[in-house]
């Protein structure tokens, strides 16, 4: 399913997974590897890339609370 037709559908789903798992407090690995699979990447890209968008969507919302606790 992995064609260049299809990542710009890769392209819209990615933020909408992203931003419900964060809207749970959730980085969202488990949802970037559906997605990878779905989209037919290879294994070895998978990994790595989940890891990197979870670092990245965790991270995110962890300085929006600190900074958030840190007004109170």
């Amino acid at each position: 399913m992995f064609q260049t037709e299809n990542i710009y559908l890769f392209l819209i789903i990615l933020p909408i997974i992203a931003f419900l798992y964060a809207s749970v407090g959730h980085g969202g690995a488990s949802g970037y590897l559906a997605l990878m699979a779905l989209f037919s990447f290879a294994p070895e890209t998978m990994k790595p890339t989940a890891l990197l968008l979870n670092l990245f969507v965790a991270g995110m919302s962890f300085y929006y609370y600190l900074k958030s606790a840190s007004e109170c």
